[in-house]
This record gives C-alpha cells, structure tokens and sequence, in this order.
C-alpha cells in the first residue's frame, strides 16, 4: 500500500515537472520569435548555414577599394546540386548558375528583394565560378555587394523514350551572397 502512495507521488513529481519545461519552452519560443532587422553577421552566417545544405561561397574580391575605380571579382562556389553534375554541357542533366547582384550600404532587407533591387546579372563559367565584371562605388564608405545565387539543374528522367506524358526532374538552389567592401579615397600622387 506505501509502494503504490509513493509510485503515484512519484508520477504526480514527474508529471508536474514535464509541465514546467514544456511550459518553459513554450514562452522561450514565443520570446525569441521577435522579428529581428537583419545584421551583416546574421546575413553571412545565414549564407554559410543556409538551410543546413552544404553550400560554400566565397567572394574573391578586394575587401577595401578606391573609389571610382572599377574592379572585377569572382565567386568561388560549391553547392550540393554538384552531387547530380558538375558540368554544363550534359544534355540529360542540364545545369546553370546566375548571380543577381546589388551593390548596396545596408543589407536590412529580405532575400526576396534582392530580385526587385538587382543591379546586373552574371552567369557561372563552370559549376564553381561565377565572375563579375566592372564593379564601381561612387561614394566613400561601407559597402556591401550583395546578391542572390541561383543554381539550377533539370534532369530528363526518361531520355531514350519520348512520350507526351515524359516527366523532367527541375531543382533549384537560392544562396544569398555578400561581401563587405569599404571604400576609401586614392592616396595623392606627389
């Protein structure tokens, strides 16, 4: 009789104690879920992280500029559509990569707007390069150039056979881009 008073005490304990966490966890989730502006550090580790997909992108381009100068630089990337093909020329599985880019002083804004706010479009060499060409910032300053990059494979999943009812495979990889950039004026020539 004392073993089942103290086993239902004991459920009792553990019942009480899994409403407090649950109930823990329920206002962490509601205090956390504020709508925060977007940071440059939030930017770029959302583009490392992106999605838990393994993406990596890295800008090869100068970190400091003189104005009024024009650059070109080069987007080093490699994706996880690289598993299906690396190459651009296969007829069944067919693969391109654009890089819609911005130049830009503040990155507080959705991914999406970036193809509204797009400022030039640059297709990949291969399946890891993506040039960009003529890049000049008129004012001093931080800037960013920042931009969205758009990698797409279609697989023909019946390529012998042709019937009307044939279906393709069409996936699609968006990886937001940015690089800090500041801009300083040209030392005098004496």
């Amino acid at each position: 009789m004392k073993e089942k008073k103290h086993n239902k005490q004991q459920i009792e304990q553990i019942y009480s104690l899994k409403v407090i966490i649950i109930s823990l966890l329920i206002s962490t989730a509601i205090f956390s879920c504020k709508n925060e502006p977007h940071t440059e550090e939030k930017i770029i580790k959302k583009t490392a992280k992106n999605n838990f997909l393994p993406v990596t992108v890295d800008f090869e381009f100068p970190d400091t500029v003189y104005i009024n100068k024009l650059y070109d630089g080069k987007i080093k990337y490699w994706s996880v559509l690289d598993t299906i093909t690396t190459s651009f020329d296969d007829p069944q599985k067919i693969r391109y990569i654009s890089f819609y880019m911005t130049k830009t002083q503040s990155i507080n804004y959705e991914d999406e707007d970036l193809y509204k706010v797009k400022l030039d479009t640059f297709g990949a060499l291969d399946h890891n390069t993506i040039p960009f060409y003529d890049i000049k910032f008129s004012e001093l300053g931080v800037h960013y150039i920042d931009g969205l990059i758009n990698d797409h494979v279609i697989i023909d999943t019946l390529p012998k056979i042709r019937n009307p009812d044939d279906k393709v495979r069409y996936i699609e990889k968006v990886v937001r881009a940015t690089h800090k950039v500041v801009v300083i004026d040209k030392p005098n020539n004496k």
